[in-house]
């Protein structure tokens, strides 16, 4: 039997218990990848419905001209991380009345898959700012009619409606 001063044992009193061990064996070092496990292991059902989508406005009547102030939040609401195949690079797009981004103008964007990463509880929070216009052409927009208008966020799948990936809310430009 080995006694405690004839061990290492005292040497390591002083080191930090939180610190990953010193070792120079390669799998010793290795970490789990959480984000590809419950991506491979969480069937796409549940991390789908993991993912909660919501927007804002400042408010819910506006003069025309005015900036309308879109805030927008996804958030995990499990416990564990969460990875969503999207259709292309942009992981989400909002529209007005359907029309994506505010914008007739067709945009440039890269027709290959990525994925839309969360953290364990994470919410993610973005901006953004509709100026009460739809971009018709390069370089003309024109301002929209005082009446009801619908904003719509979505996370980049074709399934998100059926999935429960999308928020709506609702604002009135009044003169």
């Amino acid at each position: 039997m080995k006694r405690i001063y004839d061990s290492r044992a005292l040497e390591r009193d002083a080191d930090d218990p939180f610190a990953p061990a010193a070792s120079d064996d390669e799998n010793a070092r290795r970490a789990i990848d959480w984000d590809a496990f419950s991506h491979a292991f969480a069937p796409v059902a549940l991390r789908t419905r993991a993912i909660d989508v919501t927007v804002t406005t400042d408010r819910d009547v506006y003069r025309p001209g005015q900036s309308v102030a879109i805030g927008i939040e996804f958030r995990n609401r499990l416990p564990f991380p969460i990875r969503l195949r999207t259709d292309s690079p942009e992981r989400w797009t909002w529209a007005v009345d359907g029309i994506e981004a505010a914008t007739r103008v067709p945009r440039a964007v890269p027709d290959r898959s990525a994925a839309f990463s969360f953290a364990r509880s994470e919410r993610k929070r973005f901006s953004r700012e509709w100026a009460q216009r739809i971009r018709v052409s390069e370089s003309e927009w024109n301002p929209v009619d005082p009446g009801r208008y619908t904003i719509a966020v979505r996370i980049n799948r074709a399934d998100a409606a059926d999935r429960g990936l999308v928020a709506a809310t609702g604002i009135e430009i009044r003169e």
